[in-house]
Protein backbone atom coordinates (compact mmCIF):
# COMPACT_ATOMS: atom_id res chain seq x y z
CA UNK A 1 0.00 0.00 0.00
CA UNK A 2 0.89 3.64 -0.41
CA UNK A 3 -0.03 6.40 2.06
CA UNK A 4 1.35 9.82 1.20
CA UNK A 5 -0.25 11.86 3.97
CA UNK A 6 0.66 11.18 7.60
CA UNK A 7 1.66 13.20 10.65
CA UNK A 8 3.96 12.58 13.61
CA UNK A 9 4.63 14.14 16.99
CA UNK A 10 6.82 16.64 15.14
CA UNK A 11 3.55 18.48 14.48
CA UNK A 12 0.10 17.34 15.66
CA UNK A 13 0.28 13.56 15.34
CA UNK A 14 0.43 11.29 18.37
CA UNK A 15 3.01 8.77 17.10
CA UNK A 16 6.72 9.49 16.95
CA UNK A 17 8.35 9.19 13.51
CA UNK A 18 9.70 5.79 14.55
CA UNK A 19 6.31 4.59 15.76
CA UNK A 20 4.63 5.82 12.58
CA UNK A 21 7.05 3.84 10.39
CA UNK A 22 6.62 0.78 12.59
CA UNK A 23 2.85 1.03 12.15
CA UNK A 24 3.30 1.41 8.39
CA UNK A 25 5.32 -1.80 8.32
CA UNK A 26 2.62 -3.63 10.30
CA UNK A 27 -0.14 -2.27 8.04
CA UNK A 28 1.68 -3.21 4.86
CA UNK A 29 2.27 0.40 3.80
CA UNK A 30 5.41 0.16 1.70
CA UNK A 31 5.63 3.81 0.67
CA UNK A 32 4.92 6.48 3.28
CA UNK A 33 4.77 10.26 2.92
CA UNK A 34 5.72 12.05 6.15
CA UNK A 35 3.92 15.39 5.84
CA UNK A 36 3.94 17.23 9.15
CA UNK A 37 2.48 20.72 9.41
CA UNK A 38 5.10 23.46 8.98
CA UNK A 39 8.04 21.28 10.02
CA UNK A 40 10.44 18.68 8.65
CA UNK A 41 11.66 17.61 12.10
CA UNK A 42 10.08 14.16 11.81
CA UNK A 43 11.76 13.26 8.54
CA UNK A 44 15.26 12.21 9.75
CA UNK A 45 13.84 9.70 12.25
CA UNK A 46 11.37 8.37 9.72
CA UNK A 47 14.08 7.90 7.10
CA UNK A 48 16.28 6.06 9.59
CA UNK A 49 13.49 3.70 10.72
CA UNK A 50 12.27 3.31 7.14
CA UNK A 51 15.62 1.84 6.13
CA UNK A 52 15.43 -0.60 9.03
CA UNK A 53 11.82 -1.64 8.32
CA UNK A 54 11.94 -1.64 4.53
CA UNK A 55 9.45 1.24 4.23
CA UNK A 56 10.21 3.85 1.58
CA UNK A 57 9.85 7.35 3.05
CA UNK A 58 8.97 10.29 0.83
CA UNK A 59 10.04 13.50 2.60
CA UNK A 60 7.14 15.89 2.64
CA UNK A 61 5.34 18.73 4.36
CA UNK A 62 1.85 20.20 4.67
CA UNK A 63 1.43 23.97 4.53
CA UNK A 64 -1.75 25.89 5.29
CA UNK A 65 -2.67 28.73 2.96
CA UNK A 66 -5.21 31.52 3.26
CA UNK A 67 -7.41 31.35 0.21
CA UNK A 68 -9.84 33.88 -1.24
CA UNK A 69 -10.77 35.27 2.21
CA UNK A 70 -13.08 32.24 2.48
CA UNK A 71 -11.01 29.80 4.44
CA UNK A 72 -7.96 27.59 4.50
CA UNK A 73 -6.38 25.47 1.82
CA UNK A 74 -3.71 22.88 2.50
CA UNK A 75 -0.83 22.28 0.12
CA UNK A 76 1.26 19.13 0.40
CA UNK A 77 4.86 19.14 -0.76
CA UNK A 78 6.62 15.91 -1.79
CA UNK A 79 10.28 15.10 -2.47
CA UNK A 80 11.37 18.30 -0.77
CA UNK A 81 14.99 18.90 0.15
CA UNK A 82 14.25 18.88 3.87
CA UNK A 83 17.70 20.32 4.64
CA UNK A 84 17.31 23.37 2.38
CA UNK A 85 18.30 26.50 4.28
CA UNK A 86 15.61 28.79 2.89
CA UNK A 87 12.93 26.22 3.62
CA UNK A 88 14.14 25.75 7.19
CA UNK A 89 14.27 29.51 7.82
CA UNK A 90 10.73 30.03 6.54
CA UNK A 91 9.39 27.12 8.56
CA UNK A 92 11.09 28.37 11.71
CA UNK A 93 9.41 31.75 11.27
CA UNK A 94 6.04 30.10 10.67
CA UNK A 95 6.30 27.86 13.74
CA UNK A 96 7.07 30.92 15.82
CA UNK A 97 3.82 32.49 14.69
CA UNK A 98 1.96 29.23 15.48
CA UNK A 99 3.41 29.23 18.98
CA UNK A 100 2.33 32.83 19.58
CA UNK A 101 -1.17 32.00 18.36
CA UNK A 102 -1.49 28.96 20.62
CA UNK A 103 -0.36 30.96 23.65
CA UNK A 104 -2.90 33.69 22.90
CA UNK A 105 -5.62 31.05 22.60
CA UNK A 106 -4.68 29.65 26.01
CA UNK A 107 -4.77 33.20 27.42
CA UNK A 108 -8.22 33.69 25.95
CA UNK A 109 -9.46 30.39 27.43
CA UNK A 110 -8.24 31.43 30.85
CA UNK A 111 -9.97 34.80 30.47
CA UNK A 112 -13.17 32.87 29.74
CA UNK A 113 -12.76 30.94 32.98
CA UNK A 114 -11.67 27.76 31.21
CA UNK A 115 -8.44 27.08 33.04
CA UNK A 116 -5.70 25.58 30.87
CA UNK A 117 -1.99 25.48 31.63
CA UNK A 118 0.32 26.81 28.92
CA UNK A 119 3.10 24.73 30.42
CA UNK A 120 0.99 21.60 29.87
CA UNK A 121 0.34 22.56 26.25
CA UNK A 122 4.09 22.90 25.77
CA UNK A 123 4.63 19.48 27.36
CA UNK A 124 2.06 17.89 25.04
CA UNK A 125 3.73 19.42 22.00
CA UNK A 126 7.18 18.31 23.15
CA UNK A 127 9.76 19.32 20.56
CA UNK A 128 7.11 19.49 17.86
CA UNK A 129 5.28 22.44 16.35
CA UNK A 130 2.55 23.69 18.72
CA UNK A 131 -0.97 23.83 17.32
CA UNK A 132 -4.64 23.70 18.23
CA UNK A 133 -4.65 19.90 18.76
CA UNK A 134 -2.28 20.35 21.70
CA UNK A 135 -4.59 22.95 23.25
CA UNK A 136 -7.51 20.57 22.63
CA UNK A 137 -5.72 17.76 24.43
CA UNK A 138 -5.03 20.06 27.38
CA UNK A 139 -8.73 20.96 27.49
CA UNK A 140 -9.60 17.25 27.51
CA UNK A 141 -7.12 16.47 30.28
CA UNK A 142 -8.47 19.36 32.36
CA UNK A 143 -11.98 17.94 32.17
CA UNK A 144 -13.47 20.91 30.30
CA UNK A 145 -14.56 18.73 27.37
CA UNK A 146 -15.38 15.06 26.82
CA UNK A 147 -13.66 14.63 23.45
CA UNK A 148 -11.12 16.31 21.20
CA UNK A 149 -13.92 17.09 18.75
CA UNK A 150 -15.85 18.85 21.49
CA UNK A 151 -12.80 20.96 22.34
CA UNK A 152 -12.72 22.21 18.77
CA UNK A 153 -16.46 22.77 18.41
CA UNK A 154 -16.84 24.57 21.74
CA UNK A 155 -13.63 26.60 21.85
CA UNK A 156 -11.13 26.23 19.02
CA UNK A 157 -12.92 26.26 15.65
CA UNK A 158 -13.69 29.40 13.60
CA UNK A 159 -16.46 31.28 15.34
CA UNK A 160 -15.74 29.67 18.73
CA UNK A 161 -14.74 32.00 21.62
CA UNK A 162 -11.06 31.06 21.83
CA UNK A 163 -10.38 30.78 18.10
CA UNK A 164 -7.78 33.05 16.53
CA UNK A 165 -6.77 33.36 12.90
CA UNK A 166 -3.28 32.17 12.16
CA UNK A 167 -0.56 33.58 9.97
CA UNK A 168 -0.49 31.66 6.72
CA UNK A 169 1.05 31.71 3.28
CA UNK A 170 -0.95 32.45 0.18
CA UNK A 171 -1.40 29.33 -2.01
CA UNK A 172 1.17 30.79 -4.39
CA UNK A 173 3.58 31.42 -1.53
CA UNK A 174 3.17 27.88 -0.19
CA UNK A 175 3.76 26.34 -3.61
CA UNK A 176 6.70 28.62 -4.24
CA UNK A 177 8.32 27.54 -0.97
CA UNK A 178 7.84 23.88 -1.89
CA UNK A 179 9.21 24.46 -5.38
CA UNK A 180 12.14 26.44 -4.02
CA UNK A 181 13.34 23.27 -2.30
CA UNK A 182 12.86 21.13 -5.41
CA UNK A 183 9.54 19.70 -4.22
CA UNK A 184 6.22 18.85 -5.86
CA UNK A 185 3.13 20.84 -4.70
CA UNK A 186 -0.15 18.91 -4.40
CA UNK A 187 -3.58 20.15 -3.32
CA UNK A 188 -4.65 18.26 -0.18
CA UNK A 189 -8.20 16.93 0.41
CA UNK A 190 -10.05 19.26 -1.98
CA UNK A 191 -13.43 18.36 -0.45
CA UNK A 192 -12.54 20.49 2.57
CA UNK A 193 -12.68 23.60 0.37
CA UNK A 194 -16.46 23.03 0.12
CA UNK A 195 -16.65 24.31 -3.44
CA UNK A 196 -19.13 23.47 -6.17
CA UNK A 197 -17.60 21.63 -9.14
CA UNK A 198 -17.35 24.74 -11.31
CA UNK A 199 -15.82 26.75 -8.46
CA UNK A 200 -13.24 24.06 -7.77
CA UNK A 201 -12.29 23.94 -11.42
CA UNK A 202 -11.78 27.71 -11.48
CA UNK A 203 -9.68 27.41 -8.34
CA UNK A 204 -7.58 24.63 -9.88
CA UNK A 205 -6.99 26.63 -13.04
CA UNK A 206 -5.41 29.36 -10.96
CA UNK A 207 -3.35 26.94 -8.89
CA UNK A 208 -2.05 25.10 -11.95
CA UNK A 209 -0.95 28.40 -13.47
CA UNK A 210 1.08 28.99 -10.30
CA UNK A 211 2.78 25.61 -10.20
CA UNK A 212 0.37 23.01 -8.78
CA UNK A 213 1.41 19.53 -9.88
CA UNK A 214 -1.06 17.16 -8.20
CA UNK A 215 -4.35 16.71 -6.38
CA UNK A 216 -5.11 14.36 -3.48
CA UNK A 217 -8.01 12.28 -4.80
CA UNK A 218 -7.89 9.17 -2.64
CA UNK A 219 -8.34 10.61 0.85
CA UNK A 220 -9.94 8.89 3.83
CA UNK A 221 -13.09 11.04 3.79
CA UNK A 222 -13.69 11.53 0.08
CA UNK A 223 -16.84 9.90 -1.29
CA UNK A 224 -16.84 7.78 -4.45
CA UNK A 225 -18.52 10.66 -6.29
CA UNK A 226 -15.90 13.13 -5.14
CA UNK A 227 -13.07 10.82 -6.14
CA UNK A 228 -14.58 10.45 -9.62
CA UNK A 229 -15.02 14.21 -10.04
CA UNK A 230 -11.50 14.96 -8.84
CA UNK A 231 -10.13 12.26 -11.12
CA UNK A 232 -11.69 13.98 -14.12
CA UNK A 233 -10.12 17.26 -13.07
CA UNK A 234 -6.74 15.61 -12.62
CA UNK A 235 -6.91 14.26 -16.18
CA UNK A 236 -8.11 17.59 -17.59
CA UNK A 237 -5.31 19.59 -15.99
CA UNK A 238 -2.57 16.96 -16.19
CA UNK A 239 -2.27 16.63 -12.42
CA UNK A 240 -0.85 13.66 -10.55
CA UNK A 241 -3.65 11.94 -8.61
CA UNK A 242 -2.33 11.09 -5.13
CA UNK A 243 -3.61 9.08 -2.17
CA UNK A 244 -3.24 9.66 1.55
CA UNK A 245 -5.12 9.05 4.77
CA UNK A 246 -4.21 12.24 6.68
CA UNK A 247 -3.33 10.00 9.62
CA UNK A 248 -2.77 11.78 12.95
CA UNK A 249 -3.18 8.95 15.46
CA UNK A 250 -5.33 9.49 18.55
CA UNK A 251 -6.31 13.06 17.63
CA UNK A 252 -8.24 11.72 14.61
CA UNK A 253 -9.36 8.27 15.80
CA UNK A 254 -11.60 7.64 12.80
CA UNK A 255 -8.67 7.70 10.35
CA UNK A 256 -6.29 4.78 10.14
CA UNK A 257 -2.99 4.60 8.30
CA UNK A 258 -3.56 3.31 4.78
CA UNK A 259 -7.14 4.60 4.50
CA UNK A 260 -7.72 6.09 1.07
CA UNK A 261 -5.55 3.48 -0.64
CA UNK A 262 -7.14 1.68 -3.57
CA UNK A 263 -5.86 -0.96 -5.95
CA UNK A 264 -7.90 0.77 -8.67
CA UNK A 265 -4.90 3.06 -9.08
CA UNK A 266 -1.53 2.07 -10.48
CA UNK A 267 0.53 3.06 -7.46
CA UNK A 268 3.82 2.77 -9.35
CA UNK A 269 2.54 5.11 -12.04
CA UNK A 270 1.42 7.60 -9.39
CA UNK A 271 4.80 7.54 -7.67
CA UNK A 272 6.61 7.86 -10.97
CA UNK A 273 4.40 10.82 -11.84
CA UNK A 274 5.36 12.59 -8.63
CA UNK A 275 9.02 11.85 -9.12
CA UNK A 276 8.88 13.14 -12.70
CA UNK A 277 7.48 16.48 -11.48
CA UNK A 278 10.44 17.08 -9.21
CA UNK A 279 12.17 20.26 -10.27
CA UNK A 280 15.48 21.89 -9.74
CA UNK A 281 15.76 24.05 -6.65
CA UNK A 282 15.11 27.69 -7.35
CA UNK A 283 17.79 30.31 -6.81
CA UNK A 284 17.27 33.14 -4.32
CA UNK A 285 16.75 35.51 -7.27
CA UNK A 286 14.08 33.25 -8.78
CA UNK A 287 12.35 32.89 -5.41
CA UNK A 288 12.20 36.68 -5.03
CA UNK A 289 10.92 37.09 -8.57
CA UNK A 290 8.29 34.37 -8.16
CA UNK A 291 7.01 36.05 -5.01
CA UNK A 292 6.62 39.45 -6.65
Amino acid sequence: MVDLHAHTTASDGTLTPWELVDLAAVKGVGVLGVTDHDTVAGIPGALERGEEEGVEIIPGIELGAKWNDAGQMHILGYHIDWQDRRLLDQLSWLRGRRRERAQRMVDRLNELGVSVSWERVEELAGSGSIGRPHVARALLESGHVRTISEAFSLYLSPGAPAYLEKVEFTPRGAMQLIRSSGGVPVLAHPATLKLADSQLETCLEGLVSEGLAGIEIYWAKHTAGERAAYGCLASRYNLVATMGSDFHGATKPGIDLGMGFTDEVDADQMLEGLSARRGRKLSAHEVAGDSA
